[in-house]
């Protein structure tokens, strides 16, 4: 069998980030590559290949989708 192409492994973890993002009551901590833990506000949206996390006091920043590792979400 084979392996899928990393391209679409690519698209449908960005597929399935999306419907993540878009669910304000989750809480969502991604692991990058880099090892480092980020915890994403509650105002967060895709642009194009980026996660866009704004921060109460309006605060924005930005992770590319290609550095995000692991993706852990939690109910609250």
């Amino acid at each position: 069998m084979r392996k899928p192409s990393i391209a679409a492994s690519r698209n449908k973890f960005k597929k399935v980030l999306s419907q993540y993002v878009k669910h304000q009551g989750l809480d969502l901590e991604v692991t990058l590559k880099s090892g480092e833990k980020v915890t994403l506000s509650k105002m967060r949206k895709i642009e194009g290949d980026h996660v866009v996390s704004t921060t109460a006091r309006g605060i924005q920043s930005a992770l590319a989708i290609r550095d995000i590792q692991h993706l852990e979400v939690f109910v609250n």
